[in-house]
């Protein structure tokens, strides 16, 4: 069975990161701004990267992402904006949501909680998950979180290390137990990168995979 520093390791060897394909890694670095931040994960689920930034840089250039800006047009005219990256009602919806969240909250309150109540107060919000809020901890407050997406889930099942069917919380404790904030970030990243470029929900590339020496999927498929 492959540990968590293990699978940073090997993976680190063969993947490098570029800022650019994680948008809200891309946005917090960028703006150091949280609300920001949260309006592209927002924007980002179920959508590609590059859908994603169109809609980002529309809803900037057109309307400005700030919070008072958000909350000054109506839905309608936020969802025409970022149409682009689907389910636009919902996420027009959800980013109104945060936006009146940080009209209420101030940053610099937030900033001072613990990581902990933190994750509390967002998962309040409608249309902030656990992903959505663990995104933002990890990447704006440096919280011991792990965000888990339908690339690290496909990955971990396969690995078959927590059993055939990984719940979220699962799968981020098998992390947060043995890496500090910078490698959970960095680990959240590669795991996606593996999983857009060798363990593929179509087609995976098992034959090159790094760590299919600790894989189930592997060993059951027979490709050794």
């Amino acid at each position: 069975m492959c540990n968590p520093k293990e699978l940073l390791n090997k993976l680190y060897n063969v993947y490098s990161i570029d800022p650019k394909d994680f948008v809200a890694y891309y946005v917090c670095k960028n703006t150091d701004d949280v609300f920001k931040t949260f309006v592209a994960t927002i924007l980002s689920q179920n959508s590609t990267d590059k859908a994603t930034y169109v809609a980002y840089n529309n809803l900037e250039s057109k309307i400005g992402v700030t919070v008072d800006k958000i909350l000054n047009i109506s839905e309608d005219e936020l969802k025409k904006v970022i149409k682009i990256v689907g389910l636009s009602t919902s996420k027009a919806r959800y980013i109104k949501n945060i936006a009146l969240f940080f009209k209420r909250n101030k940053i610099e309150e937030l900033a001072r909680l613990p990581c902990e109540k933190l994750r509390e107060l967002f998962l309040t919000v409608e249309g902030i998950g656990e992903k959505t809020a663990d995104v933002v901890l990890v990447n704006c407050f440096k919280c011991k979180v792990f965000p888990v997406d339908t690339h690290i889930k496909r990955v971990m099942t396969r690995l078959g290390i927590l059993g055939s069917n990984p719940k979220y919380k699962e799968i981020a404790n098998f992390f947060i137990s043995s890496l500090n904030e910078d490698e959970l970030l960095e680990l959240h990243q590669l795991l996606i990168l593996h999983g857009r470029k060798t363990c593929a929900a179509r087609k995976p590339l098992c034959d090159k995979c790094v760590i299919n020496y600790c894989c189930e999927y592997f060993s059951r498929m027979g490709k050794h």
